[in-house]
C-alpha cells in the first residue's frame, strides 16, 4: 500500500464524516443498531471493569453503547473529523471513553495504546471497517500484541460471500409456487474468489465514494491465522422484519441472506 492511497482513504473519510454522523446519529445506522451491535456486544461478553479497544470507531456510537456496561474504552479512528464528532456526541459516561486519532494501518501507533509489555486490553473490536482497509496485517499484529492472554478480538464486516465486491447484485424475481405468485429475493454473484478493490457508496448521497477491499474468506481468515488467532465464534445475522414495499432492494427484505458477518477470535 502506498502512502498516497492511504492519504486518499483518510481524506475521503474526513469528507464523509459529517454526513455519516448526521445519518447515524447517537446510536448508529439501522443495520448497525439491529444486526451488528447486538452480535458484537454478545460476542465481546464484556465484564465490568474490563478494558476495551475499539479500532475505527467512527462517531463513537458503539463505544457509547459499550460504556454502559461499564468498561473502560480506548476508541480510535484515523479520521480526525470522526473523532471530533465522537467527542461532541459523548455526554454520558464520558470519563470511560478515551478518544484518539490513530491509523489502524500504523502498527507502531496502535501499540502506543498499550503498556510496555503490550498486553493491555481484555477485548478489542472493529466494527464494519476491515473491508475499508487496504491492509489488515499491521492491525492484526498490533491487536495480537495488545490483547491479554485470554482476550478476544471481535470484528464485523460486510459479508464476503453475499455483500462484498462488484460482482454482487440484489434481485427480485416472481415465482409460481403452488398456484400463488410470490416475490423471491435473491443474490446473483459473478465474482468472489479474487481479492479486489473498488470505490462505492456506503450511504447514497455521501459526499465522496469510499474505497472497498474485497477479501474472500480464505484471504480474510488466512491473515488472522498467520497472526496467531483462531476463530472462536461466528454469527451471520439477518433481518426479521416484514417485507418493506417502499424499498424493495433494501437488505431487510432479504431475510435468508446475511449482509454482514461477525467473528470472534482468540489467541491460539
Amino acid at each position: 500500500m502506498t502512502d498516497n492511497i492511504q492519504r486518499e482513504i483518510r481524506d475521503i473519510w474526513n469528507q464523509n464524516a459529517a454526513f455519516w454522523d448526521q445519518r447515524g446519529g447517537d446510536n448508529g445506522l439501522i443495520m448497525q443498531r439491529t444486526l451488528i451491535d447486538p452480535s458484537m456486544e454478545r460476542l465481546l461478553d464484556l465484564k465490568p471493569g474490563e478494558r476495551l479497544l475499539e479500532i475505527a470507531c467512527g462517531n463513537g456510537a458503539f463505544a457509547r453503547r459499550m460504556a454502559q456496561h461499564p468498561v473502560n474504552i480506548v476508541a480510535c479512528d484515523f479520521a480526525a473529523a470522526f473523532i471530533e464528532l465522537a467527542k461532541a456526541r459523548t455526554t454520558e459516561n464520558r470519563e470511560r471513553i478515551d478518544y484518539r486519532v490513530i491509523d489502524a494501518n500504523d502498527q507502531a501507533a496502535l501499540l502506543t495504546l498499550g503498556t510496555p509489555s503490550g498486553e493491555s486490553f481484555d477485548a478489542v473490536c472493529c466494527s464494519m471497517a476491515i473491508m475499508d482497509m487496504a491492509e489488515i496485517d499491521p492491525m492484526l499484529r498490533a491487536v495480537r500484541q495488545l490483547l491479554k492472554l485470554h482476550g478476544r478480538f471481535v470484528f464485523s464486516i460486510t459479508h464476503p460471500c453475499f455483500n462484498s465486491g462488484q460482482g454482487i447484485k440484489r434481485v427480485i424475481e416472481q415465482e409460481d409456487k403452488d398456484g400463488e405468485i410470490i416475490d423471491v429475493y435473491a443474490i446473483k454473484i459473478s465474482n468472489y474468489a479474487t481479492p479486489t478493490s473498488y470505490k462505492g457508496l456506503g450511504i447514497i448521497g455521501q459526499p465522496a465514494a469510499q474505497f472497498y477491499f474485497h477479501r474472500p474468506l480464505n484471504v480474510l481468515f488466512g491473515a488472522c491465522f498467520r497472526t496467531g488467532f483462531v476463530i472462536d465464534a461466528l454469527e451471520e445475522p439477518t433481518f426479521e422484519s416484514s417485507v418493506n414495499p417502499n424499498r424493495p432492494l433494501s437488505w431487510d427484505n432479504y431475510r435468508e441472506i446475511p449482509p454482514v458477518l461477525i467473528a470472534r477470535l482468540r489467541i491460539a
